[in-house]
């Protein structure tokens, strides 16, 4: 039998697609916040926001008649047409955060508009609305969200511990603040501050602030438009990698957002860069006309569809590649570390205390220390003391101005360090002061120290010239005395269109031979004879399993021949071999790693010899 849901069932099902846990109502309420052009906005939580979030803004706050009309399902003030949809600028949009958050938990709000004379309060539970009264209050909009699921057992027992949740906001939270330098954000736990910013429009500085001041030494600044993209932000110079892609932030017109499309640009930019398995550090903020991004793919809008993915991913790639090519991209050699900085350190906020005392254990797993709680209690049987709450409101979610200690979270040499490293190192103009071990060239260019590993370099130089020849219209190639024979699957025959011309750019010259059988009466001139056959049995052998023939297993064969080809460490090199080297590698078009992706040069300035002997 079909019958109409009751609405209570029907909103809870509705809160299923929007609230999960409570870092989806962090997320919901700190984007209505930001939209409604709040230039300070407070989080607070306990128990890891199962039991209490609360976040106050100082935005345009709702008109009185209209507080009550938000808490409705499909109620926004973001969209009012059809055509709305399609060029969409807002950060909240689908009208169903309030009414989905107020399905499954206990809601206060209080609201006023900078017109209004007096604010509103509204209690809302389960959908219900149980008072709304004017009140006084200053601008802007205070929501307090309690007992998250208490009506919903079933989903409340699927919650992680108050540690999880909290690591969940405070992850979305240092995300968003990244996103938007100009609002100042504070997050609190328990009674803990995790981290609160300036609001001065620094993204460096914001991201030094959430992650550490170390971090920002390894960074390099990417600001590229091309009509009509913009890209902004910061990469890590290639000796700098993780183990995964949890440092990489993406942020699209002010959305922080999970794409693909900005992945692969990324990767693609990184290729020759990075041992395999590795990955950069990345805070890109893109901006594209909204008409051609698509960001309802997703029921809480964490994904989004480009119009045209290929030009943003080659945008992105190219865009990345450039600021790798300038000298801040070289690694500096970080002396006061006690291993090399491969992984980069955890955010601050989740750094762990050398000595863990009680009252700093419960405020890392969100209980406050205070057994007081941060305002008074409100359900649907008590009355408020209005001046009490609002006392402590303002107490609570002021963010005070940063002090002098504050202010220079990027000391002065750090930063001075970076400004000379803005534009491209020539190599051959660097004064060659000696060698150690056979292996390392020493040079300086009077501000920084050079160290060149001379097997790396070599490979670099050796690697481009054989890309080149790949490249080349003019392919060389070896005759077979004997011509190969090779057969293959029923499916690779068939799909020869994609993969014979491939490798007859690559310099094969190879032709069917009858059935499924080819001639191949020539190989590429770069490569040895047998490796070039492996190479092409192999590539015939994984087009059964996938058709993408524009792997880069072709140029596996380049690098390992480069690196056999190279000079070794330990070899000695006379100083005219020596300058004829750094000629060569400052001709390269990537200079600062070799093809497996180790670094070529590695820089240590004046500024890390002086903290080396403590001056």
């Amino acid at each position: 039998m079909i019958r109409v849901l009751d609405k209570a069932v029907a909103d809870k099902i509705a809160a299923g697609e929007v609230i999960d846990r409570p870092v989806s109502i962090v997320k919901e309420l700190v984007e209505n916040s930001l939209d409604a052009g709040a230039s300070s906005i407070t989080v607070e939580l306990r128990k890891g926001g199962k039991e209490y979030i609360r976040i106050t803004d100082d935005g345009c706050g709702i008109d009185a008649e209209e507080t009550e009309l938000a808490f409705r399902r499909h109620a926004t003030s973001k969209i009012t047409s059809e055509e709305d949809l399609d060029s969409i600028r807002s950060l909240g949009f689908r009208g169903e955060a309030l009414a989905s958050i107020c399905a499954v938990a206990r809601v206060d709000m209080i609201t006023k508009t900078g017109e209004a004379h007096a604010g509103r309060h509204v209690v809302c539970e389960g959908s219900e609305i149980l008072r709304s009264a004017p009140t006084g209050c200053p601008e802007g909009t205070t929501i307090t969200v309690r007992d998250l699921f208490y009506n919903v057992p079933a989903r409340k027992k699927f919650l992680g511990t108050d540690g999880a949740e909290s690591r969940r906001i405070i992850d979305l939270m240092s995300r968003i603040a990244l996103a938007y330098p100009d609002v100042r954000f504070r997050l609190i736990n328990g009674r803990q501050e995790v981290f609160s910013t300036t609001g001065r429009g620094s993204i460096l500085d914001n991201i030094c602030r959430i992650y550490g001041r170390d971090i920002g030494r390894d960074l390099v600044p990417v600001d590229v438009f091309r009509e009509p993209y913009l890209l902004r932000g910061f990469v890590s110079s290639p000796g700098v990698s993780t183990s995964s892609r949890n440092r990489q932030f993406f942020c699209v017109n002010g959305r922080v957002v999970s794409s693909k499309t900005v992945e692969q640009g990324l990767e693609k930019a990184y290729r020759e860069r990075l041992f395999p398995g590795r990955f950069p550090i990345a805070f890109l903020f893109l901006q594209i006309p909204a008409d051609q991004l698509d960001v309802n793919v997703h029921p809480t809008k964490k994904e989004i569809r480009f119009d045209d993915p290929f030009a943003v991913e080659d945008f992105i790639c190219e865009s990345v590649a450039s600021a790798l090519e300038k000298s801040q991209a070289i690694p500096a050699a970080e002396a006061d570390r006690a291993k090399p900085a491969q992984e980069p350190p955890k955010p601050a906020a989740f750094q762990e205390p050398a000595e863990k005392e009680p009252a700093a254990e419960a405020a890392k797993a969100g209980d406050p220390v205070d057994p007081a709680p941060l305002a008074p209690e409100a359900s649907s049987g008590t009355q408020v003391d209005i001046k009490k709450l609002l006392q402590t409101m303002r107490q609570d979610a002021v963010l005070r101005e940063p002090d002098a200690a504050d202010a220079p979270m990027i000391s002065d040499p750090v930063r001075k360090e970076m400004e000379q490293r803005e534009e491209r190192l020539d190599i051959a103009s660097l004064e060659v002061i000696g060698s150690v071990f056979n292996t390392y060239i020493i040079t300086t260019d009077g501000e920084c120290v050079y160290l060149i590993d001379q097997h790396a370099a070599h490979e670099r130089v050796f690697y481009e010239r054989l890309l080149a020849q790949y490249h080349s219209s003019e392919k060389l190639q070896q005759e077979m005395l004997i011509p190969l024979q090779i057969s293959v699957s029923a499916e690779v025959e068939s799909a020869e269109e994609s993969w014979i011309g491939y490798l007859r750019a690559m310099g094969y010259d190879i032709e069917n031979f009858g059935g499924r059988v080819y001639l191949v009466r020539a190989v590429p001139a770069f490569g040895d004879p047998k490796e070039s056959e492996a190479f092409l049995r192999q590539m015939l052998l994984e087009l059964e399993q996938t058709p993408d023939v524009h792997s880069f297993a072709g140029l596996d064969r380049l690098i390992m021949r480069s690196c056999k080809s190279a000079v070794k460490g330990g070899d000695v090199l006379h100083p005219a071999e020596i300058r004829a080297l750094l000629s060569q590698l400052a001709a390269c078009d990537r200079p600062w790693s070799c093809p497996h992706g180790r670094p070529t040069i590695v820089r240590l300035s004046r500024y890390d010899l002086e903290r080396m002997f403590k001056r």
